[in-house]
């Protein structure tokens, strides 16, 4: 939430090489788990917390895309759209939480 410091991104390779696996190693992995590569697996949590900040605070999406990884809000827009369907200021109008 506000003043919340950004969570280093997560990547597949650090968290291989965390795991002491090879990247391939790790995406099998995720993909016998998960039914998802381990960088679709990470998309969808960030995206999530997207969603979170987007109804929970009034946040600027460029600062919600920053803290989530994603950088810019013009990173963001494209994967967020293909998960909603929407952009994340649309997104936040109708899912408001008060």
């Amino acid at each position: 939430m506000a003043g919340e410091q950004p969570a280093p991104a997560a990547h597949p390779a650090r968290i291989a090489a965390h795991a002491g696996v090879s990247v391939s190693s790790l995406n099998r992995r995720f993909l016998a788990r998960t039914g998802l590569s381990a960088p679709r697996y990470l998309l969808g949590l960030r995206l999530q917390r997207v969603r979170e900040l987007l109804e929970r605070t009034d946040d600027p999406v460029e600062a919600i895309a920053a803290r989530t990884g994603f950088g810019s809000s013009a990173t963001l827009r494209p994967h967020f759209a293909r998960l909603t369907g929407t952009t994340p200021r649309a997104y936040r109008a109708r899912h408001r939480r008060g």
